[in-house]
């Protein structure tokens, strides 16, 4: 990633994308409560990433606790995978201020939502968390209704335009990005949600001053090898929170190799890193579980283990019977026995891989018929 410019922000939100390597930065203040920031790489100090440590209805609350608040700046910024901002925000759990600060604003902060609160949550530099817990109740109270009202529009949206949780609506229809903009039109609400951003242009100001010694040869190859530090990267900037998703979610719909969907496990929606076939997500928990991907995973691992097992078992027993029927050769009723042994369990262990049969009651049949 190449250096933005070094412009020290306090109020905003600023976000940029790299769909190269299927990423997106983002800056904003934030108070990091229950908040670890975490280099992507140890050499990196510009681009950092953030984990929700503990859930923040089980943190007793402690006067004396003092939470710093980290001011924004587009130099050092924050790292996730594309589209994650309006994936967590697809995602979130709004029921109480608790669940909300737990699967979205611990990563973003209050910065979007402002303009629909009483007041600016950022108090001073620091609060301790009795007052900081008091702040964002207050922002959930007043504006809870609104987050919940702009995730269901966002929601039937993505519904539409990727045919999940039953939308079949032009379903037959392969050009997402006509969709989307057909669906932003014709929607009373959600063609609002354009408005309100700004875009800062990117210059070669900061390349020029790092590469103008390099050679131009060097340059072009740097450049037709797709050298991230010798790319602009445009970034957005808005106050509201439905704004920056309709970019985020505008600028998915125009890549191809990006898709939208959900969770075979949890049903939460999803953006495939490797596989556009994947099933799982891999979304993070807040009680820091297992992925879906990581269980589906182990589930896929432990019925390859079952399989293998009853494989294993049925070699052995054709072996046995295989040896027996080639010393008997003369035996019909052996010859006979043992090829209606196959037959049976070879079916069997097909009827088990369509799911007809389950495993157990695969081997449990090989075991009495050896």
């Amino acid at each position: 990633m190449k250096e933005l410019p070094r412009a020290n922000i306090h109020e905003d939100f600023y976000l940029w994308f790299n769909f190269e390597e299927k990423e997106e930065y983002y800056s904003t203040p934030l108070y990091l409560y229950n908040v670890s920031r975490e280099r992507i790489k140890p050499e990196e100090e510009t681009r950092l990433c953030l984990k929700l440590e503990k859930d923040i209805s089980k943190t007793k609350l402690n006067k004396k606790k003092q939470i710093r608040r980290q001011p924004s700046t587009i130099y050092v910024h924050y790292v996730e995978s594309i589209g994650s901002i309006l994936i967590n925000f697809l995602n979130a759990d709004f029921t109480t201020y608790e669940t909300a600060y737990n699967t979205f604003f611990f990563a973003y902060g209050y910065e979007l939502v402002k303009d629909y609160v009483p007041y600016s949550y950022i108090k001073d530099e620091e609060i301790d968390d009795v007052e900081f817990m008091r702040i964002i109740k207050d922002i959930y109270d007043t504006g809870s209704d609104r987050f919940i009202e702009w995730q269901d529009n966002f929601k039937r949206c993505v519904d539409f335009v990727y045919n999940l949780n039953g939308n079949e609506e032009l379903k037959d229809e392969e050009d997402k990005l006509a969709k989307f903009i057909a669906y932003t039109i014709k929607d009373s609400d959600f063609y609002t949600y354009s408005q309100d951003i700004e875009i800062i242009t990117d210059n070669y100001i900061n390349i020029h001053n790092k590469y103008h010694n390099d050679t131009l040869n060097k340059l072009i190859e740097g450049i037709k090898n797709k050298n991230q530090k010798l790319e602009l990267h445009n970034v957005y900037t808005s106050k509201n929170l439905t704004s920056i998703c309709f970019a985020v979610l505008d600028q998915i719909v125009r890549h191809e190799n990006l898709q939208i969907k959900t969770c075979l496990n949890c049903g939460r929606y999803f953006i495939p890193n490797y596989r556009q076939n994947e099933i799982y997500c891999d979304l993070a928990n807040v009680d820091q579980s297992p992925t879906c991907k990581e269980k589906g995973a182990g589930e896929q691992y432990r019925k390859n283990l079952e399989n293998n097992k009853i494989q294993a078992l049925y070699r052995r027993i054709y072996q046995q019977k295989f040896m027996i029927a080639y010393r008997n050769k003369e035996s019909k009723v052996i010859q006979k026995e043992f090829e209606q042994w196959k037959k049976e369990a070879r079916d069997k262990i097909n009827k088990a891989k369509k799911g007809k049969l389950t495993e157990d009651e695969v081997y449990n049949w090989l075991v009495e018929n050896k």
